[in-house]
């Protein structure tokens, strides 16, 4: 179940992206085309860029995490042994969900306290450009769930450290 709640989380998060990316390059567009061309500028638009840009941010991180994309030195972990590679791993699975679960709860209160505010321009409540931190860092930690319980679950290696660079970027499309 969990698995597949992770699959459409990161589904969703995609196609968010997606969306998002196309309205900001639409959204900039006719900007630069009302500006020059019309000589009258939109007041919104910056605005709309910028909290895209916001969003796309927070669910791409969660994108990212889950292809396993994120930065790591691994040059300590991998002179170590199998099984405590293994450890390690959990562990830092373990508190990176300990580190979300701090940023899920805040992000919340920080949107819920800006919901009584509203955006200068496109007069939107300013708790929901802030809503991105909490959502992307609850899809961050399903993924992060997803891939402790089954790490846990199997004798073998842990999912994120079957992977190699290479497979990692072809996934990407790199």
């Amino acid at each position: 179940m969990l698995p597949r709640i992770s699959h459409y989380c990161n589904r969703s998060a995609e196609w968010s992206c997606l969306a998002l990316l196309v309205a900001m390059t639409v959204v900039t567009f006719a900007q630069v085309f009302f500006r020059f061309v019309i000589v009258q500028s939109l007041p919104w638009s910056e605005e709309f860029s910028r909290y895209a840009m916001v969003w796309a941010s927070f669910l791409g991180a969660s994108v990212a995490l889950k292809r396993g994309l994120h930065i790591g030195v691994e040059a300590f972990v991998t002179k170590l042994s199998d099984e405590k590679r293994r450890r390690v791993y959990l562990l830092t699975l373990l508190l990176m969900m300990a580190f979300l679960l701090v940023v899920i709860i805040k992000g919340f209160q920080m949107a819920s306290f800006n919901m009584k505010q509203s955006s200068p321009a496109m007069r939107i409540p300013m708790g929901i450009p802030y809503l991105a931190i909490p959502t992307g860092s609850i899809i961050m930690f399903l993924h992060l769930l997803n891939e402790t319980i089954s790490g846990w679950t199997r004798k073998g290696r842990l999912l994120g450290m079957e992977k190699k660079e290479t497979e990692k970027r072809l996934e990407a499309g790199f």
